[in-house]
């Protein structure tokens, strides 16, 4: 054991007092004898004796209270791996003293002078054996330092991820930042350091660290320091900080994380090994949490309102109609509000498509103006999200940003504002190909719902002719064709088209020359296709009209009983079934019957399954890309159905419910979804999640209508040239007024963008080209749970780190190995109080029966 403050022990001499005291305030009674009291004289015998132990027991408490209270104000601490002994040593103290009061008990009440003499004996020995380990343990138990004498190298982290944004009460009645409070308590751990100590502070950026020159250096660091919406992991910036500490050559090493503990951040996985450096102490400083690491639920908060990331109800919109999006609101839950309900008010806001702007001037970032659309209300109870759908008016071609935000403010900002990037494209020519013209006009309708195909607005152009009148097409002007129950015939040996009826060899070559540049096609395969022959298994041939490009090996048709198979999603994130996952409701698809369909090789070289039979290996959806030719900027799709839809005519009825059920609206979901994919107006990926990879247009769709209508536009121009990079607004720029723009070639990048660390929009703007795309915090970061020390536990190891609720009570190891210090602070504070508590209560009982006496 050591004190920190060992000068305050002289403070026990103050114990003198109430000895001196109780010594000055014992008179001696004039003896005086009256006759009529000589019978009471054994009574007041008896209650002199009570009153004599009562007074010695007085006499100790409160020399012990003095005692108590200068030692917990030296504040003891002791060592962790000795503190079993020393509650051992409390123990035995504690028996000590309840024998002695059995003992006084025993005397008070005449129960025995054996007896008494007994449990007194008792107590004194169980006394004198706590005293005499507790002095040995103190003897030979190391120095320890509280961190003011022995210098230390220390890392600081500061965990500044998204939820260090939230706002919390402070002690002065207002509202701070999580950050902000994280970077007090980190400035008091820096004042505490000793002489000749190395520091560093580093945050969740991906900024190289170093030790720092001084501590004032070592705060202007914390001073900078912003939240982050997407932060580097916490295991790799302590990963990070302990390879720097190594290279210190102080042996005393530490590792200080200032965290909220936010669940996002810090639950362990089965990827995360627990971290056990042996030669570096690890220390948790929590912010914004009372006892155990628990939200403290008296602090007073700004509940928290949060809106989801928009959604498009319609993956690829089309020009010139109104455009409904969806979005949910929710109120963060917690023991505190459960049942809690609140109104909110959703407000919709667009960009203005302004070819000038954004701009800087006067080294101000400049942005198109922003105007409202469209607003929602609705109800809000606490743990239940509500769904609402909010409408942007018709737009023209090309990309618009758009803001969705709650109206007022709350605990966490980052989750009110939503941003969403859209793009309008040029809509792409899709030929239908079959013999059923109701079968081509229920899938036209089915792409360009809810207006009919040849209207203005229609998302698709979209043009029908039967497989006879395929060689009039000319197919320059078509993007992607869909072949209905094409009537082809396969040799099962070499997979080649095996006759010159239905399907052509040179039809199938056109098909294959679409694929090549850039185009797509899909297969619908039906009663109308023939396999000639028995196929070899696994057979893998390189037909010379390209037909393993546009069909993967087929092998036979399968019939099924009553009551058939249905589909099974094999890759759910496959951009085919993108329009699927992005609703709420998920499809049944055994409601969907098939009962019959082609059975192809499930592991045909360059095919994914996108959609397969449940129960069987059989594909039901396989896709594929073709490289195109150096002049083409994108490569072609393939993606074959190995049953036909939509299944209406005679011939095809039998083969599946796909179409035919009682509500099919999956089935027209997924050929919505296939078109898109095979069209490339689904490639786009223009509002992400920061982090994730952007994907925007490589050309401006209103650009594009302007230069086919002018002949006169010469080929030079024509080639898109370097735009500029704007990137969003945060607060940090705002403080600093630093706008950074850049230069970059959208081409030549793919449309590929991975700045996407910061929440906002990002516009770019060049000459011929408008566009650019949003990123969003992820919908984790709304909720705030936290960790709990269990599972850093996990994470550490349980004996490998230590906790702390603030700067003063860290304790700063300056040494190598051993344990921790364990403060005796607020037990020994706790004693004192105790002790004074029964030291009132005893002498209040005597010297009420004094006056009774007397």
């Amino acid at each position: 054991m050591t004190f920190f403050n060992a000068t305050l022990i002289l403070g026990t001499l103050a114990a003198v007092v109430p000895i001196a005291l109780h010594l000055l305030a014992r008179r001696e009674p004039q003896r005086v004898v009256f006759p009529g009291v000589q019978f009471l004289r054994p009574k007041l015998t008896s209650q002199r004796s009570r009153l004599r132990i009562r007074r010695w027991w007085l006499l100790a408490l409160r020399v012990l209270a003095v005692i108590a209270l200068a030692v917990a104000l030296a504040r003891p601490h002791i060592d962790s791996a000795l503190s079993s002994t020393w509650w051992t040593v409390g123990l035995m103290g504690l028996t000590g003293v309840g024998f002695l009061i059995l003992a006084s008990v025993a005397v008070a009440r005449g129960m025995g002078r054996s007896l008494a003499i007994g449990v007194a004996v008792a107590g004194v020995v169980a006394l004198l054996g706590s005293l005499f380990l507790g002095t040995r343990t103190w003897a030979t138990s190391g120095d320890l330092s509280e961190g003011n004498e022995q210098p230390v190298a220390m890392a600081l982290l500061i965990d500044n991820g998204p939820s260090s944004k939230r706002l919390i009460a402070s002690s002065n009645g207002t509202s701070i930042s999580r950050l902000e409070q994280a970077i007090r308590e980190a400035a008091t751990v820096i004042e505490r350091l000793p002489e000749g100590s190395r520091l560093t502070v580093l945050d969740r950026s991906a900024t190289p660290i170093g030790f720092a020159l001084d501590s004032a250096s070592a705060r202007l660091r914390l001073s900078q320091m912003k939240p982050l919406a997407n932060p580097l992991p916490v295991q790799e910036r302590m990963d990070a900080a302990i390879e720097l500490l190594r290279s210190s050559d102080l042996p005393g090493k530490q590792l200080v994380v200032v965290s909220d503990w936010n669940a996002a951040s810090w639950k362990p996985s089965s990827q995360t090994p627990a971290m056990q450096p042996e030669d570096v102490a690890i220390s948790m400083l929590q912010v914004d949490a009372g006892v155990d690491g628990n939200v403290d639920a008296s602090a007073e908060r700004s509940i928290n309102r949060f809106l989801s990331p928009p959604k498009l109800i319609e993956a690829a919109p089309a020009p010139g109609v109104s455009i409904p999006i969806s979005v949910s609101v929710g109120l963060e839950s917690s023991s505190s509000n459960e049942g809690q309900s609140i109104n909110v008010t959703v407000q919709l806001s667009l960009y203005e498509r302004d070819p000038s702007l954004p701009v800087v001037r006067d080294g101000a970032l400049v942005l198109p103006r922003l105007r409202g659309v469209d607003r929602a209300s609705a109800t809000v109870v606490a743990g239940a999200n509500v769904e609402l759908v909010l409408t942007l008016p018709p737009l023209d071609l090309g990309t618009h940003h758009a803001v969705v935000e709650l109206v007022g403010d709350d605990a966490f900002g980052w989750d009110d504002r939503r941003f969403l990037t859209l793009n309008i494209p040029v809509p792409p020519r899709v030929l239908l190909v079959g013999e059923n013209a109701d079968e081509r006009n229920k899938l036209g309708h089915g792409l360009t719902a809810p207006i009919a195909p040849d209207e203005d607005g229609a998302g698709f152009r979209v043009a029908g002719v039967t497989y006879a009148d395929l060689s009039a097409v000319d197919w320059q002007l078509i993007d992607a064709v869909a072949m209905i129950d094409p009537p082809i015939q396969i040799d099962a040996a070499s997979q080649s088209v095996a006759s010159g009826s239905g399907l052509t060899s040179s039809s199938v070559d056109q098909l294959v020359e679409l694929a090549r540049r850039g185009g797509g096609v899909v297969m619908m395969l039906g009663p109308s296709t023939e396999v000639l022959g028995v196929a070899p298994p696994n057979n893998q041939t390189d037909g010379a009209d390209g037909m393993d490009r546009l069909l993967p090996d087929l092998v036979r048709s399968w019939r099924l009983p009553e009551p058939g198979v249905f589909w099974e999603e094999r890759l759910p994130s496959h951009p085919i079934l993108r329009p699927l996952t992005m609703l709420d409701d998920k499809p049944f698809w055994s409601a969907f019957r098939v009962n019959r369909y082609w059975q192809s090789e499930s592991n045909a070289a360059g095919w994914q399954t996108v959609v397969r039979y449940a129960g069987t290996q059989h594909p039901a959806v396989v896709a594929r890309t073709i490289a195109t030719d150096d002049s083409s900027d994108r490569s072609g799709r393939v993606a074959v159905l190995t049953t036909p839809l939509p299944g209406l005519s005679k011939k095809t009825r039998s083969w599946n419910q796909l179409f035919t059920a009682a509500d099919p609206w999956p089935a027209f979901v997924a050929w919505r979804g296939l078109m898109q994919w095979a069209t490339g107006v689904s490639d786009q990926a223009t509002t992400v999640l920061v982090g994730a990879t952007a994907v925007v247009p490589e050309k401006d769709a209103a650009n594009q209508i302007r230069r086919a209508m002018d002949a006169a536009e010469t080929i030079d121009a024509m080639v898109e040239s370097s735009v500029r990079l704007y990137p969003p607004i945060t607060e940090a720029r705002e403080s600093n007024g630093e706008v950074v723009i850049s230069e970059v070639d959208v081409a030549e990048r793919g449309g590929v963008f991975t700045e996407t660390n910061e929440v906002g929009t990002t516009f770019l703007r060049g000459p011929g080209y408008w566009g650019g795309y949003s990123t969003n915090l992820d919908p984790v970061w709304s909720l705030d749970d936290r960790v709990t020390a269990t599972e850093m536990d996990q994470r550490f190891g349980a004996e490998q780190w230590i906790s702390s609720d603030s700067g003063e009570q860290l304790s700063i190891r300056g040494r190598v190995g051993g344990s921790p210090p364990v403060s005796l602070h607020g037990p020994m504070m706790l004693l004192a109080v105790v002790v004074f508590l029964a030291e009132q209560l005893l002498s209040n009982r005597f010297y009420r029966t004094s006056g009774a006496a007397a």
